[in-house]
């Protein structure tokens, strides 16, 4: 099941193939026939994006041989199809439909999200040296989307076991239906459904002011030239051809996936109750991470890489261990509330400072002039509806930090009784009333509905802040050090309103940046049940539900796919006519 959302990052850049020859991406490597006799055929670039995808994974985290490797991902494509296939049957034995409009609109939407998902990324790589542009589709952005796992721990003859869970409410029978101009339910085989994400893609790109516009245009034609770059050999004239065929590759990709859901539902629920318990085990999650922390233990503690801070500070999501003692840096999150200046705003400064530079105002007056641009009561600030994410007003920065600091003081630590769970409900309510304004009254999306928040520095000396590029701005940096405040901070603390070039901020301190666990001598070794639990309780983010053990659960899945076993596909392979596979067409992948 995972393995198809994870060939979604095929958009990485990294290519695949250095061939430009159809026939061979196009050669058979394995068939099913039914006992219908109809029949399916796995060609061998479904393979390789495969590979690329998970397969590899049995290779670095599992010690298979290449040819082991990529024969278990065979194993697993074919298992795939059988499933897809034992749906279909399914629904005909029903009579119902293989996908109803409710399901089709479903994977318009997931599709969506995934173009816009690898879109955003490309804007991102932009945006790390450019700060000057934002995200602009800030309606879809402004909307609060919490984490839901897909598993939890359960106790089975007094073992933990990781269950996956089963939706109460099927996106069959709930999910609304998009419907076109004429009333009718889309169906995305037809143009007009792939028309209007194109468009909708398109009109983004055309939001904004000229820089914001720059970057998003730079990201699309990164974008397109990845997908030539990973499929040159076919035939696509314009660029809009490319992104169709990207749009039908998301889309099969995910139809896929959702078809394999469906399988385990109806399996689950008629068949085999034991059947959610998941191939990923506990011990498999602990040492997953144990190895995360000791690889990273080794690289900073023990060999002293000299990119730590510069990790911690813009890639916090692939760092899993803090360096702690005499002499070293402290690290925190923080969420930043940004209010642009407006275009016009933009350029009167850089007027104003024409005028300065060339002696036609005085220092005086061009202070002067900046003040009033630089005025806190000004109605500056975006606010959005919770629910659509459009923009239905304005109000000042003043009257936002107001607002902040007065949701978020009605709730007070007990720090005399120590109460760790009191104060860290504390905590949490004091994220949640700052959440709303985080989302609804922000320009700056980066950090809205990701795994984490960003991160800021102090040094050892506590007299140096250390910030990532984006927020390299003397005016940030004495207010991070202010809020800091030697390290006597708390969560729901904040900054006082900062002027920069582009707008204003307001920062929110969201707890230090720690190790879970105490790690010496020759590492972290995990081995209880009070460990993975304490994995399970330790949230990303102070705004989202997503943990620790989720996080690292969801890589494992996609590295181990074992999603059938349990399942009964060896019942489901021994009704088919026969399974071929061709060696000759394989053999140069080994």
């Amino acid at each position: 099941m995972v393995c198809l959302m994870m060939c979604l990052s095929v958009l990485t850049g990294c290519n695949l193939w250095s061939r430009n020859n159809a026939n061979y991406y196009n050669a058979v490597v394995a068939t099913i026939t039914y006992s219908d006799n109809t029949k399916d055929e796995i060609k061998k670039e479904e393979l390789l994006v495969a590979y690329s995808s998970y397969g590899y994974n049995y290779v670095q985290n599992y010690g298979y041989t290449t040819q082991k490797a990529i024969e278990t991902t065979l194993d697993t494509i074919i298992d795939n199809y059988l499933v897809r296939r034992a749906v279909k049957d399914y629904r005909e034995e029903q009579r119902e439909e293989y996908l109803n409009d409710r399901e089709t609109s479903y994977l318009w939407d997931k599709t969506y999200d995934a173009i816009y998902s690898n879109l955003l990324g490309y804007v991102e790589g932009y945006k790390k040296n450019d700060d000057s542009s934002n995200t602009s589709d800030s309606s879809s952005s402004a909307i609060f989307k919490d984490y839901t796992s897909t598993v939890y721990l359960d106790e089975v003859g007094g073992k933990l076991v990781i269950r996956k869970k089963t939706p109460a409410t099927t996106t069959r029978e709930t999910y609304e239906v998009k419907q076109n101009e004429r009333g009718e339910a889309y169906d995305f085989e037809k143009n007009e459904f792939k028309d209007l994400m194109y468009d909708r893609i398109q009109n983004i790109l055309t939001l904004g002011n000229e820089d914001n516009q720059r970057v998003w245009k730079n990201a699309y034609s990164k974008y397109i030239s990845v997908i030539k770059d990973n499929y040159e050999y076919l035939d696509k004239k314009t660029n809009k051809d490319w992104f169709m065929f990207e749009l039908e590759r998301v889309y099969k990709i995910l139809k896929d996936n959702y078809i394999v859901e469906t399988y385990e539902t109806i399996y689950n629920t008629s068949k085999h109750q034991d059947a959610d318990i998941s191939s990923v085990s506990v011990l498999d999650v602990l040492k997953s991470y144990e190895n995360k922390v000791n690889e990273d233990y080794t690289s900073y503690k023990l060999k002293n890489g000299s990119n730590y801070a510069e990790k911690m500070l813009t890639d916090i999501s692939n760092m899993d261990y803090v360096l702690e003692g005499n002499g070293t840096s402290n690290y925190f999150y923080v969420a930043p509330i940004k209010v642009n200046l407006t275009t016009e705003d933009t350029a009167l400064l850089s007027s104003y400072k024409d005028l300065y530079d060339k002696k036609y105002i005085s220092e005086d007056r061009y202070n002067q002039l900046k003040a009033e641009i630089f005025d806190t009561s000004r109605e500056l600030v975006s606010v959005r509806n919770a629910t659509t994410g459009e923009e239905e007003g304005k109000i000042s920065v003043n009257n936002l930090k107001a607002r902040i600091d007065a949701d978020v003081s009605r709730f007070h630590y007990d720090f005399e009784n120590e109460d760790e769970d009191y104060n860290y409900n504390v905590s949490l309510l004091k994220a949640e009333a700052y959440r709303k304004y985080f989302y609804l009254y922000n320009d700056e999306t980066t950090y809205k509905n990701a795994d984490y928040n960003a991160v800021f520095g102090v040094d050892s000396t506590g007299t140096q802040a250390l910030v990532g590029s984006a927020y390299d701005n003397e005016n940030i940096k004495e207010a991070i050090l202010e809020l800091y405040n030697g390290g006597n901070v708390n969560v729901g603390d904040l900054s006082d309103i900062v002027e920069t070039d582009g707008g204003f901020y307001i920062f929110f301190y969201a707890g230090k940046v720690e190790n879970l666990f105490a790690v010496s001598g020759q590492g972290l070794s995990l081995t209880n049940e009070q460990s993975i639990r304490t994995l399970a309780s330790k949230r990303l983010n102070i705004f989202s539900s997503k943990t620790l053990f989720d996080s690292v659960y969801s890589g494992l899945e996609s590295d181990n796919f074992s999603v059938f076993k349990g399942m009964d596909v060896n019942r489901l392979r021994s009704e088919t006519k026969s399974l071929e596979r061709f060696e000759n067409n394989l053999k140069d992948l080994y």
